[in-house]
């Protein structure tokens, strides 16, 4: 009669396990559905969830090469120029020979830093959304403007 209550319990302490990891199981399956759920999915053509993935990935590659090799390329020459236009300006004539070679260590060198530093915060965003447009095109590597 010992075992029997005992078999009992035991098998009442397995119930309360095994309905406790259901319960576990339903609660984390609605948290990881729950957004999927949310999204509207007839206000979202079928399309643009199909193309989601590829444009994240363009945008993503899109990104990177143009913040880390266009973007502070074209940066860096166009902040060197401005510096240096600007200084050599001040010095009286911009477009002087003997005003632009003083500009150069004076706005040119300043110029350079804070242009490729721009150019690596334009760049990555610039990529991004030519990349999301237009994934692996042209335009979502290279940080000139489509004509």
């Amino acid at each position: 009669m010992v075992s029997g209550t005992l078999h009992l319990e035991t098998v009442g302490k397995m119930t309360n396990k095994i309905v406790s990891r259901l319960a576990l199981s339903a609660a984390l399956l609605v948290s990881a559905v729950a957004p999927a759920i949310a999204l509207d999915y007839e206000a979202k053509p079928v399309n643009w969830v199909l193309q989601a993935p590829f444009r994240t990935v363009g945008a993503v590659s899109g990104a990177v090469f143009s913040g880390a090799v266009s973007g502070p390329i074209q940066g860096t020459y166009h902040g060197f120029l401005k510096g240096t236009n600007h200084v050599a300006g001040k010095f009286g004539d911009e477009k002087g020979w003997g005003q632009r070679v003083a500009a150069v260590p004076i706005g040119g060198a300043p110029g350079f830093v804070v242009g490729g530093v721009y150019g690596v915060n334009h760049g990555f965003w610039h990529g991004w959304k030519k990349g999301w447009e237009h994934p692996f095109s042209r335009w979502s590597f290279i940080t000139m403007e489509e004509k």
